[in-house]
């Protein structure tokens, strides 16, 4: 990595052998402290295009500057900056001495990479920008509800793909011979850079857009709605779309609107749907432990499908439904799932504590 941008910074700047004469001074400053072999200290600071060509050359530069005083650069070390504009995202290369003029090395190699970056945020937060993770969580987060009303409205991945592509995202799907798809990553189709492709892999895996969405999840999602589709084609009453989707290995059981009353007529407000012998234990982004998945929250067209059957099979079959006492903690998942259920859930180490003690005392 570290050659890479050292061969960047000889032959890609703009005055080539101005560049390289400097890149010979270093290395014969470099020489004073022969105990420090790695002396060159490179690397680039880059800001979203809508944010980068708003800066100023100089600020820029400013902002590079500052940062590397912050781990130790001095005005007797040895630096060079190039401002690359002609590229996609307006970005700076910087490469410096560690070593400076007396031979004393400034900038110290223990985690260079974390402190140069907390500096970098550390000069954005004065300057009031963005920093990279502050625009990182905005970018999870627009990836998040985009994927989730993709997996709502399409019923295989062929279709959601597409689905993202018109939302302005490329979906990447990795897969292995034992699962099949296994993976999945996320790019905005603006932030695409061909030209910086070889230094850093552009987009999110999704378990850094979500720490609670899986690929198996999806996959279950996908498998439980071609089930359900199938079984309510097939069903002129509830009745048999149950028989149905037991058939296919599916439990179902009916949420009412309020309380169950047996002998009267109960108001259906969503179905939740189970895989029969299912090993899932954890509660997912959709999938909730015990009960399954709420159709109301994955689509609704299924949820419409199914409430125009013929509801008289089972007006008075009280096993089917769901108990009183879990109504309320359900109802509130499906309501947060359609209401603001597009609130990210990639959100920071103590936020996500929090949220797992509340589960926990609502278990």
């Amino acid at each position: 990595m570290e050659k890479d941008f050292l061969q960047e910074f000889i032959y890609e700047a703009t005055k080539e052998n101005e560049a390289k004469g400097q890149y010979l001074e270093m290395k014969t400053v470099s020489e004073r402290n022969p105990n420090v072999k790695k002396w060159a200290l490179t690397g680039y600071i880059s800001q979203p295009d809508e944010i980068g060509r708003k800066l100023k050359d100089e600020e820029f530069a400013e902002i590079a500057t500052k940062a590397l005083d912050k781990i130790g650069v001095t005005n007797k070390n040895q630096y060079r900056l190039d401002i690359h504009n002609s590229t996609k995202h307006k970005h700076i290369h910087f490469v410096v001495n560690r070593i400076d003029i007396s031979g004393k090395c400034t900038v110290k190699s223990h985690d260079i990479g974390k402190r140069f970056g907390d500096a970098v945020r550390e000069v954005c937060k004065e300057r009031g920008l963005l920093t990279d993770i502050e625009i990182g969580i905005q970018k999870k987060a627009e990836m998040l509800k985009s994927l989730t009303e993709a997996i709502r409205s399409e019923d295989n991945f062929d279709d959601l793909i597409l689905a993202m592509k018109k939302k302005g995202f490329e979906t990447q799907l990795s897969s292995n011979i034992k699962d099949g798809i296994s993976g999945m990553r996320i790019l905005m189709e603006k932030d695409k850079n061909f030209q910086t492709e070889r230094i850093y892999k552009a987009g999110y895996k999704l378990s850094e857009i979500s720490n609670q969405l899986k690929i198996s999840e999806i996959k279950s999602v996908f498998e439980m709605k071609k089930a359900v589709w199938e079984a309510q084609k097939n069903a002129d009453n509830l009745k048999v779309f149950w028989e149905n989707l037991q058939q296919k290995g599916f439990s179902v059981k009916i949420q009412y609107k309020g309380e169950y009353k047996a002998g009267q007529k109960n108001e259906i407000k969503d179905f939740w749907i189970n895989k029969i012998g299912s090993g899932q234990e954890k509660n997912g982004f959709f999938f909730r432990k015990n009960v399954g998945f709420s159709l109301l929250a994955i689509d609704l067209d299924l949820v419409d499908a199914v409430k125009s059957l013929n509801q008289n099979s089972v007006l008075n079959d009280a096993s089917s439904h769901l108990k009183s006492e879990t109504n309320e903690s359900l109802i509130e998942i499906a309501g947060g799932l359609l209401g603001d259920f597009l609130n990210p859930t990639y959100v920071s180490q103590d936020e996500d504590e929090l949220w797992k003690k509340k589960r926990k005392l609502r278990r």
